[in-house]
């Protein structure tokens, strides 16, 4: 499945994903500083996150998506990574590489508008897949 493409183009998928973790920074902040406005959220708990304080769902709903931004694409990231350090950029994996990004963005817009995991799993579970497939195709090109 090997091509001619230039390798940098397998970078490119990951400054999406890197600009959603960023602005879901923002967001998170604009939260917690209305629930700390709102004495929703004591303000104390930004400096010692006590366990005395009861967060608001919003704000623990905003803290897991703002972690899954960062675990969920390690491997997508790492993969893209090696693809472009051994020059395995094909068509293939470069629109698998995209569809990761637009899975991701997917599953980002449901788990901030509805948290249920029955509503997120789907493009959740796509997303899994595909970094699957993307290193299987990796290894298997590794191995030629």
């Amino acid at each position: 499945m090997g091509s001619n493409l230039d390798p940098a183009l397998i970078l490119f998928p990951i400054f999406p994903l890197v600009l959603m973790m960023h602005v879901h920074v923002i967001v998170n902040a604009m939260q917690i500083r209305k629930s700390v406005l709102s004495k929703e959220l004591d303000s104390r708990w930004l400096k010692y996150m006590p366990g005395w304080q009861e967060i608001p769902n919003n704000i623990q709903a905003s803290r897991e998506l703002y972690k899954n931004l960062f675990e969920a694409p390690v491997v997508f990231l790492i993969f893209c990574l090696c693809a472009y350090s051994v020059n395995n950029v094909s068509l293939f994996n470069l629109t698998l590489a995209w569809l990761y990004v637009v899975l991701r963005f997917w599953h980002y817009y449901i788990r901030a508008v509805n948290p249920k995991i029955s509503k997120r799993r789907i493009p959740f579970q796509y997303s899994l897949l595909v970094t699957f497939v993307l290193w299987i195709e990796l290894f298997i090109f590794l191995l030629k």
